[in-house]
């Protein structure tokens, strides 16, 4: 009996490639959403480190103006680079989100050849079964009908 070949096995072929090259896109945003998370967690850390070693009216040191004014522009640039940061968060969030949407599409795409693949492959099986108890059917048969005959030729 021939082997088993499935019609669509190219298309099956690609559709895991596309899969695969899904997985891969949905990893590497995740990655960068990952990687502008850690930016922002740092950017959050050192502003809250600033804020807490801001002078106190209690310390008995002296009122120093200019560094007071220069630590609040600082800080109101790093609030400002905090929010870009949060967006550029915001933005890798949703591709990553876009990417697992279309990882999940290639998935079932891949899915339902597979199953359509699965599906030809039993009826192979089925199909292989059937003729080969048809064989043995035969040999039983003409086995049977030899020693029908030889009974036949034996009692005269």
């Amino acid at each position: 009996m021939r082997r088993f070949s499935f019609r669509l096995e190219t298309l099956l072929r690609h559709r895991e490639t596309i899969e695969d090259l899904r997985n891969q896109e949905f990893s590497l945003a995740q990655g960068r959403h990952d990687c502008a998370m850690r930016e922002l967690e740092a950017m959050k850390a050192h502003y809250d480190l600033t804020v807490a070693d801001r002078p106190t009216t209690d310390s008995a040191g002296q009122f120093d103006a200019p560094a007071i004014q220069s630590r609040e522009r600082y800080l109101e640039a790093l609030q400002h680079q905090m929010s870009q940061q949060q967006e550029r968060v915001e933005v890798a969030r949703m591709i990553a989100e876009e990417m697992r949407i279309q990882m999940v599409a290639a998935k079932q795409d891949r899915e339902a050849v597979t199953r359509l693949r699965e599906k030809d492959y039993e009826e192979y099986v089925a199909e292989s079964h059937r003729k080969s108890q048809d064989a043995l059917d035969e040999i039983a048969s003409v086995a049977f009908q030899r020693r029908i005959k030889k009974l036949e030729g034996s009692s005269w």
